[in-house]
């Protein structure tokens, strides 16, 4: 899926972030004054070995676009996470990777799994529903010119979460040794059909905007006509995904695990360092405990 925005930092609990990106001057511009930086890219298995060097937990984020580079961007990371010795490898996947989806990403995210179950490092998946701020970008805001959100996705429910509320996820998972080796399906609370999420968003834009369904060769027409590969398919096939209900689970998984959090009190002088790989720009490295506050501002 597309990314816009995410984030990274400091928080409440005492962490001293450093950061890995792939380029210096974008990340110098998001970083706090004095916060290490480590450069590295998904393509540089080495880099990434230099990067991930005396990791305690590492929190890895897909980049995007074409899905055998994010296919082998997820082995490189997983190997080279997997060399430097982690308690622990924290993975954001999807909710659907069935081996029945129709979504292009599925098979990725499937393989992303099957690696890290082979690993030999103890992990932990976060499987995370439809983005709501990707609703919001790639649907709802070009509706206002328009007056109509035009998509192949039939009536099928989807249960969106906020990148908000992934990135507080995040930080739960990670200062909670318990959830070693355990899956969460973090969704939204609700399951909401597009005529809804389309209506509520109408009511705050103060202008009448409509949700239709079109056919997935009209779709692909336009797409086409307006995108690059791979986003005609990706996106076509996200909604054959969500007319056939795969995001429109509801799980409870977010709400128990943010509640279950707390700061982890580490002895004084103990340090842990947190990485997390970010799409566009692989990606970030953290020190000691994070906080939602600070995940919210980085992109990926």
């Amino acid at each position: 899926m597309s990314g816009a925005r995410s984030c990274a930092g400091c928080g409440r609990w005492g962490s001293r972030p450093s950061r890995w990106f792939a380029t210096p001057k974008p990340a110098r511009r998001k970083l706090p004054s004095g916060t290490p930086l480590r450069i590295a890219d998904y393509e540089d298995s080495q880099a990434l070995r230099r990067a991930f060097a005396g990791a305690d937990q590492i929190i890895l984020v897909s980049s995007d676009g074409d899905a055998r580079a994010v296919m082998r961007h997820h082995a490189n990371a997983i190997a080279a996470a997997a060399e430097a010795g982690p308690s622990r490898i924290i993975f954001m996947s999807i909710v659907d990777i069935d081996p029945g989806s129709p979504f292009y990403y599925a098979p990725v995210y499937r393989d992303a799994e099957r690696r890290l179950a082979a690993s030999g490092v103890p992990s932990t998946i976060l499987r995370c529903g439809l983005y709501s701020d990707f609703i919001l970008d790639h649907w709802l805001k070009p509706a206002v010119v328009s007056g109509e959100v035009l998509l192949p996705a039939g009536q099928g429910p989807v249960a969106p979460i906020s990148r908000e509320d992934v990135a507080t996820a995040i930080v739960a998972i990670a200062s909670q040794p318990g959830t070693h080796g355990q899956s969460y399906a973090v969704t939204g609370h609700r399951a909401l059909t597009l005529d809804e999420i389309v209506a509520a968003f109408s009511d705050v834009a103060g202008r009448p905007i409509r949700y239709s369904v079109c056919t997935r060769s009209d779709y692909l027409a336009w797409t086409w006509a307006n995108l690059e590969d791979p986003w005609p398919h990706a996106f076509s096939t996200l909604c054959e995904s969500i007319s056939e209900g795969r995001f429109g689970r509801v799980s409870k998984d977010f709400r128990n695990i943010s509640a279950a959090a707390s700061p982890p009190g580490h002895p004084a002088g103990a340090e842990f360092h947190y990485h997390l790989a970010i799409g566009f720009l692989p990606a970030l490295v953290f020190h000691a405990g994070m906080d939602a506050r600070g995940i919210n501002a980085l992109e990926y």
